[in-house]
């Protein structure tokens, strides 16, 4: 792994035990805390973050708004660092209060979604396969909450794919796709990163950076 995605990895971790979102500060202020927080760790923004709390957390690309952040309220975190040219890319929850039965719910579908991602990747490994065990079990789990048939569920709370490659690129091959034909290598680093999204109400989506390996993987966020 190179030396300095691996720092871009770690800049990374700093800035996420840095943060801190509250009530009563706006998306936009958030976002300038992160930026300030890269800059200080001689980084740039690997690409334009994201931050999106309540029903703005329903869109995958949700964009830093002047809305301030509510009680109850999820808070979606979304940003890389780039440091020499490689980067890193994290996404991150936070609840601000207690959650309610509906925020663990879907907290937890998500997370068990990327936990069998995750147990998928190892070298040789087919990038659409990694997709479909994330998107198969989010299927799975959400027709229970949106109460209706198991067969009818279209999952496309859902709407992206699971991850990518990253590095000199925050978006780069493989794409972690259904439609993927390609296989994982050893030294790949990609993310993976199941969501869910009910308009209206808001989204959850937990991204973590991975090494591939022959043998499995290992987690680096």
């Amino acid at each position: 792994m190179n030396k300095n995605q691996l720092k871009a990895v770690q800049i990374a971790q700093e800035i996420l035990k840095a943060i801190k979102p509250r009530v009563g500060i706006t998306e936009k202020q958030l976002a300038q805390e992160i930026k300030r927080l890269l800059k200080k760790h001689k980084a740039k923004s690997a690409f334009r973050l994201l931050v999106g709390s309540g029903k703005n957390s329903a869109v995958p690309h949700c964009y830093a708004t002047s809305k301030k952040i509510k009680p109850g309220e999820l808070v979606m975190v979304d940003f890389g660092a780039n440091y020499k040219g490689y980067c890193s890319d994290v996404t991150r929850m936070f609840v601000m209060g207690k959650p309610d039965k509906r925020q663990k719910w879907l907290l937890t579908i998500v997370k068990q979604a990327q936990k069998k991602a995750i147990k998928m990747v190892r070298a040789g490994r087919p990038c659409s396969e990694i997709d479909k065990a994330a998107r198969d079990y989010i299927k799975k789990q959400c027709f229970k909450y949106c109460g209706i048939i198991k067969q009818d569920c279209p999952g496309d709370c859902f709407i992206h794919s699971t991850g990518h490659g990253i590095g000199k690129k925050v978006h780069q091959l493989p794409r972690i796709s259904l439609k993927s034909r390609a296989r994982l290598k050893a030294g790949q680093i990609i993310t993976i990163e199941p969501g869910v999204y009910v308009k209206g109400w808001g989204g959850v989506r937990i991204e973590d950076m991975v090494l591939v390996t022959k043998k499995g993987c290992k987690v680096l966020t």
